[in-house]
């Protein structure tokens, strides 16, 4: 019989660390999060969790809810509209008819052809809102599920890295995590990408517990740690159930494997394997008439965005048409480089080096250092979406906040209370970053760039997801339109629709002849520009710009002006 466990109390003590974390973390998401505008896919978001929301309430009590049923006016619900209509009453007054194909298809629009290529895991999380704080506004109850994630796993972080490296380098690994800006910002939408960011930490964390035990240095050949092992497969499942970037995930962990020749970790990947596919199906209804058919559609729609979704990208000054055309090979290099605090990533080159210096006796090092090489390398493979910044690859920047981790360890390791001033330099560097870029950390760019102005000149977009659509330019808005009149948009997603149906922007936005647009509202995304908005941006006077360290982020310009830029130019009307 084995004796009494002489790390338990520690185990204990670092875990009761970790929930502080994480609860710190969330009080901080809240504080922050009414400054951060609604971004593009937001409005998408509330659609689908609406429906879903509908579909739950049917469940309880069909013949009550099919009684009052009357289905959302199609022009201005927020989900993209597509080939299945919404049910009429009497497709929905049983529980058996809540699960048809047709049925579930309107309620569930999720992992088929685009605009609802991704499935519902972002979804569902979502709804942890209206279990949690059902009296809040719909945006924030929105965004609370993913913020309680993104908590969660700063508190996982810390706690992981302490117990293997010491509380110094649980900090940095925390700290790296939610004082990188792009991580920041997309922890507190209601979205895709930080939902799979943090599974895909969790799922390295889940692994490296199953199959590396806290106490041992080397691969050994006994079983798992089952509970992680379940773990690991519901987190893997999940991310799966969130976009096809999720599918990937199991890669990094089977080469590591391979290359270890580890039984545990076969063990964990064969029985975690199982259960990850079991958990895609379950948590995805959409698929649960069409099993096999299901899965055809989702990959189809998936890996042919080249002709469904080509979205202009303005990088390092030439603009490419993704997935169509491939960025540079280097892009996820170089956006790693333009958009981490420059402590941050010098730690994750020291973590680097240090894990290949010593592979041999640090097999968890060289797992972090693979998944995010791995995460680089795939953005990075030709026509895959390049948009929208670093969001397609933002799981990468979880990774480096691990791998920094070992980096900090190193140096205090090495230099004892230098190390720890280098460490704490990087944390209070990374923690001004946010301060300084809010309400709009998404168009944060590192000093060594020069910052956002420094970006701009290297021709990179400023601002991409219309975060910069800030609290004082909606106020604006609100004050200086006349009654009567509209505003008018250069893209048109159904976020504005919110803002209008929740009073926040209360001018008309609908497109009607009989209503003139007092306004029009340009995002400085220029790769999506269009010849006539090139044309008001240099010829134009703005009524209002909102501008970041001397860059402008949106435009608000006369809606007169913008129509005389059309005949003038040539350019016929949109």
């Amino acid at each position: 019989m084995s004796g009494p466990d002489p790390h338990r109390p520690r185990r204990w003590t670092f875990r009761a660390w970790g929930l502080a974390v994480a609860a710190s973390t969330l009080l901080l998401m809240i504080a922050t999060e009414s400054r951060l505008s609604i971004v593009w896919d937001e409005g998408f978001t509330l659609g689908r969790e609406a429906r879903i929301r509908a579909w739950f309430r049917a469940l309880r009590d069909p013949e009550r809810f099919a009684a009052t049923w009357q289905p959302p006016n199609p022009n201005l619900e927020l989900v993209q509209q597509d080939r299945y209509p919404a049910p009429r009453p009497d497709q929905i007054r049983t529980r058996a008819q809540l699960f048809d194909k047709d049925v579930l298809a309107w309620f569930w629009p999720f992992a088929r052809e685009e605009p609802h290529g991704h499935p519902p895991f972002y979804a569902i999380v979502g709804l942890a809102g209206d279990l949690l704080t059902p009296r809040w506004d719909e945006l924030p109850r929105a965004r609370l599920g993913p913020m309680l994630l993104f908590s969660l796993t700063a508190g996982a972080l810390w706690t992981f890295a302490a117990q293997r490296r010491g509380r110094w380098a649980a900090t940095l690994a925390a700290g790296a995590w939610v004082f990188q800006p792009n991580l920041f910002a997309n922890g507190h939408y209601a979205t895709v990408d930080a939902i799979l960011a943090s599974l895909w930490v969790l799922a390295l964390i889940a692994f490296a517990e199953a199959v590396l035990p806290l106490t041992q240095t080397t691969v050994e050949s006994r079983s798992p740690r089952w509970g992680w092992v379940i773990l690991f497969g519901l987190l893997a499942g999940w991310a799966a159930d969130c976009k096809l970037t999720g599918w990937f995930l199991p890669l990094p962990f089977l080469a590591w494997t391979a290359v270890e020749r580890s039984r545990r970790g076969f063990l964990t990947l064969l029985v975690g394997g199982l259960i990850a596919a079991l958990t895609l199906y379950a948590f995805n209804p959409s698929w649960w008439n069409a099993p096999i058919d299901g899965v055809r559609r989702f990959l189809e729609s998936n890996l042919t965005r080249s002709r469904t979704i080509p979205i202009p990208v303005l990088f390092l000054g030439q603009v490419y048409v993704t997935p169509k055309q491939s960025l540079p090979w280097y892009n996820t290099l170089a956006w790693t480089l333009f958009v981490t605090p420059v402590g941050f990533l010098a730690l994750a080159i020291v973590g680097t080096g240090q894990a290949i210096r010593k592979f041999k006796s640090r097999p968890f090092e060289i797992l972090a250092v693979l998944h995010w090489s791995f995460l680089l390398a795939l953005r990075a493979l030709p026509h895959t979406p390049g948009h929208d910044g670093v969001r397609q690859f933002l799981p990468a920047f979880g990774m480096l906040a691990v791998v920094a981790s070992l980096g900090a360890a190193a140096l205090i390791e090495s230099f004892g209370r230098w190390g720890k001033v280098i460490v704490a330099s990087a944390l209070v560097e990374g923690a001004l970053s946010i301060a300084l870029m809010m309400p709009v950390p998404l168009s944060y760019f590192s000093p060594i760039v020069g910052g956002l102005p420094g970006a701009a000149k290297l021709g990179m977009e400023p601002t991409y997801f219309w975060d910069a659509l800030t609290g004082d330019a909606l106020d604006w808005l609100n004050d200086h339109t006349p009654r009567n009149q509209r505003i008018e948009f250069a893209t048109f997603p159904t976020s504005w629709l919110y803002l209008h149906q929740s009073g926040r922007l209360k001018p008309d936005l609908i497109p009607d002849p009989r209503q003139p647009a007092a306004w029009f509202v340009l995002q400085n995304r220029p790769g999506a520009l269009q010849p006539w908005d090139r044309a008001l941006i240099a010829n134009g006077q703005p009524a209002y710009v909102v501008s970041k360290w001397g860059v402008p982020l949106v435009w608000i310009y006369p809606a007169h002006e913008r129509q005389s830029m059309l005949p003038a130019q040539g350019y016929g009307t949109q």
